[in-house]
C-alpha cells in the first residue's frame, strides 16, 4: 500500500463513476455474484437486482444471507422488474468440495440452465498467515485456487448451454492490477524445486507487515489471471470463437471492509489504512459499476483485462513480462499444471478432466 507514484487518473476515478448505459436492463436474467454478502459483491448484486435481473449471491451460512437479502429487497431501487428475485447459495471458498456443491447448486436451482451473468468477485486479503482446509495458504487458496475452480466448472457448464441461447452469457473474473506487481522471475526454479503453491504456502516464506502489508495478495491474483487465460481458451469453439464471453475487470481501489485485516496488523496500518482509501477509494457501488459493464461487453472483448485508469495498450505494455513474453507464458504453464494437479487429486470429477 503506498501513495506515492499514483496517476491523477486514479485520485480523480473515485470521484466520476463510470456511466452505464440509461436504458440497460437486465430483466429475465439471472446473474449470479460470489461474495455477494458485503462490500464490491454486495454492491454488484444489488446493482443487477435494481437493473431487473433474478440474482443468486453466495454466502457462507444461510442466516448471515438472509439478512443481505433482507437489506437488498428493503433498499431497492429495481423500476425495471417487479419480478426480480434474490436467491441465496451457500460457498465457502476455502474449500474445494463448498465449490464444486455450490456450482451443482446452481444447477438444480435453474433446472441445468446455465446463468446468463455470472461474476466472481469473492476474495480474500489477509495479512496474517493462515491456511485452508486444503492445505494452502488462504490468500491463494481464495483469490486462486477456488476461484480457478469455479472459473473451470462454470465454462464448462456455461459453455454445453450456449445452444439453448440467443446471445453469448458472461463470465466476469474480478481481479487486481496488483498481478502486474508479482515478481514471478524466479517461479521456473521455484517450481522445479518444491513447487509454487508448497512455496507461497509455507510460513517461513511469510514477511512482516512492515515488509508486506498484503502477502501473497499480488501472487494470488497473478495466479488467477493464468488461470483466467486458460479459461478464455476453454470458451472457445473449434472455430476459436467464444461461447461464453470471459472478461477480467479491476474496479480500482474501493472503499469495503476487505481491507480490515491489514489495519488490524499493525498501529501504523490502522492510521495509514483509511487515509489510503479515502484518497483512492471508490464507493462500492461506482466499483460495481465497472462489474456490471463487464458483463455487457461483446464477445471482442473476450479475454481482456480492463482495468479502471488504464487503457487496453497501456495495460498490456506493462504485462508483458508477467503474461505474454516466453517466462510469463512459461509459468502460466506451470501454474495450471500444479493447480490441475491439485484439483485432479482431490476432486474426483476433475481427474484428467481439463487437461
Amino acid at each position: 500500500m503506498t501513495l506515492l507514484n499514483i496517476s491523477p487518473s486514479r485520485i480523480l476515478g473515485r470521484f466520476f463513476p463510470l456511466p452505464l448505459p440509461p436504458d440497460l436492463s437486465f430483466e429475465g436474467q439471472t446473474v449470479v455474484v460470489t461474495g455477494g454478502t458485503s462490500g464490491l459483491g454486495l454492491a454488484t448484486a444489488t446493482k443487477f437486482y435494481n437493473l431487473g435481473a433474478n440474482v443468486i449471491i453466495s454466502c457462507r451460512n444461510i442466516a448471515k444471507g438472509e439478512e443481505v437479502r433482507s437489506k437488498i429487497l428493503a433498499q431497492s431501487m429495481n423500476t425495471t422488474s417487479s419480478k426480480a428475485t434474490v436467491m441465496l447459495a451457500e460457498l465457502d471458498m476455502s474449500t474445494y468440495a463448498s465449490c464444486v456443491n455450490f456450482v451443482d447448486g446452481l444447477k438444480q436451482k435453474l433446472d441445468n440452465r446455465a446463468p446468463d451473468v455470472v461474476v466472481l468477485s469473492a476474495g480474500s486479503i489477509n495479512p496474517k498467515f493462515e491456511l485452508s482446509p486444503e492445505g494452502w495458504e488462504k490468500t491463494i487458496q481464495v483469490n486462486a485456487l477456488s476461484t480457478a475452480l469455479l472459473g473451470l466448472l462454470l465454462v464448462n457448464w456455461m459453455k454445453a448451454d450456449s445452444i439453448n441461447r440467443t446471445s453469448l452469457a458472461h463470465l466476469v473474473f474480478v481481479t487486481s492490477r496488483d498481478h502486474l506487481y508479482a515478481d514471478v522471475s524466479k517461479w521456473p526454479e521455484i517450481a522445479a524445486d518444491d513447487g509454487i503453491l508448497h512455496h507461497l504456502s509455507d510460513p517461513k516464506d511469510w514477511p512482516a507487515w512492515w515488509v508486506d502489508d498484503q502477502p501473497n495478495y499480488a501472487s494470488s491474483k497473478m495466479m488467477a489471471m493464468y488461470a483466467f487465460d486458460k479459461i478464455c481458451k476453454l470458451a472457445l469453439d473449434s472455430d476459436e470463437e467464444p461461447l461464453v464471453i470471459v472478461k477480467s475487470v479491476c474496479p480500482g481501489t474501493v472503499k469495503t471492509n476487505i481491507g480490515r485485516g491489514i489495519a488490524a496488523a499493525s498501529f501504523v496500518l490502522k492510521i495509514m489504512t483509511p487515509i489510503y482509501l479515502w484518497v483512492l477509494g471508490k464507493t462500492s457501488d461506482h466499483g460495481a459499476r465497472h462489474c456490471v459493464n463487464a458483463a455487457i461487453k461483446p464477445k471482442s472483448e473476450h479475454g481482456k483485462f480492463t482495468i479502471a485508469w488504464l487503457t487496453d495498450e497501456q495495460y498490456q505494455k506493462k504485462a508483458i513480462f508477467n503474461r505474454t513474453s516466453a517466462n510469463g507464458r512459461k509459468v502460466q504453464a506451470l501454474v495450471w499444471k500444479e493447480m490441475m494437479d491439485d484439483f485432479e487429486s482431490k476432486i474426483p470429477i476433475f481427474a484428467k478432466k481439463n487437461e
